[in-house]
């Protein structure tokens, strides 16, 4: 692999706004400051999400929460607890953080963001921000169709490694976390055809960014802290690849062309100068048997995305 430079990047508001148009304020409105009884009933559902923190020197973790449903719980509309023993060794008190949570089999995702504090052996995620969802980035990954179980060995120290290049040619399914330079931090989910995670380089990474619900919140967050964390499945494979770096957006033609990954070229592409790569088998992971096709069944209980929109909109972010 030869590194390859960005010809040229994407730095302000402005900028990005012209590529894909000012957030949408319906959109806005679907975010709410608590969590409500659709929010709860999916907890009670979800045996898997990502956490993402920021750390006091700047630098962003991501971490596999999985366990049986219910593995995360609202203590109260204003608390989520997450009961994991790894957690709280590796979170500051009062670190910004976010989370995005799945159902094996349901399109829709939980996306919580606020900050972090440690309880005994469980963490604590204080409540700015919920919002349900249906994330393209699910269905773009087809990350619920049926897949052959594989775990394979994973050492991995930078992009070159052939495991960590065989693992990124099979991913279709990634989160980012990033933070604002006002310490809010988001988890957000990416899907896209294999392939679409494109070493250029041992220590570089790109990926093409394309328009979900418009938010825009991962690339807001870069033009003002480009620390970001990286964390990538493969549908029935029990590793999770781990990679941190600063990133970067650009509209560079032959990136975008390269990165079409056998879909619509992007509008972006957002490039990561890689700091630390980690392939291994994820404990969590496996617990959460995500991968499990007798796990993804039985959602007549979980609210579809239009009365989700309805009911949330109501509420008009009224605590």
């Amino acid at each position: 692999m030869t590194e390859v430079s960005v010809i040229r990047s994407v730095t302000t508001v402005d900028q990005l706004e012209a590529l894909y148009g000012e957030r949408p304020p319906v959109t806005m409105l679907k975010a709410i400051p608590f969590l409500d009884d659709h929010c709860r009933t999916f907890l009670q559902r979800s045996p898997f999400a990502v956490l993402g923190a920021q750390g006091a020197d700047g630098t962003q973790r991501s971490l596999v929460v999985g366990g049986e449903p219910g593995v995360m719980t609202a203590a109260d509309r204003n608390t989520l607890r997450i009961e994991s023993p790894c957690l709280p060794g590796l979170l500051g008190d009062g670190a910004p953080g976010g989370m995005v949570a799945l159902v094996p089999g349901y399109g829709e995702t939980l996306r919580v963001n606020g900050r972090l504090h440690r309880d005994g052996t469980a963490a604590v995620l204080r409540v700015d921000e919920a919002y349900l969802h249906c994330a393209r980035s699910v269905t773009r990954s087809g990350l619920w169709n049926d897949v052959e179980a594989r775990t394979a060995a994973a050492p991995g120290a930078d992009l070159a490694d052939p495991h960590v290049r065989e693992f990124l040619a099979r991913s279709r399914f990634l989160t980012i976390t990033s933070t604002d330079a006002g310490g809010g931090t988001d988890v957000s989910p990416k899907g896209d055809e294999a392939g679409f995670l494109v070493p250029l380089g041992p220590r570089t990474l790109a990926f093409p960014d394309r328009p979900g619900n418009r938010r825009t919140d991962t690339l807001r967050n870069l033009l003002q802290h480009p620390e970001v964390s990286l964390l990538s499945l493969v549908a029935g494979d029990d590793r999770v690849l781990h990679v941190q770096g600063r990133a970067t957006i650009t509209d560079d033609p032959g990136l975008r062309t390269r990165l079409a990954a056998g879909l619509a070229e992007p509008e972006l592409v957002v490039v990561v100068d890689v700091d630390d790569v980690d392939l291994r088998p994820d404990p969590a992971l496996a617990t959460s048997r995500l991968w499990n096709p007798d796990a993804r069944g039985g959602h007549a209980d979980l609210p579809k995305a239009g009365q989700i929109w309805t009911d949330h909109l109501a509420l008009d972010n009224v605590n």
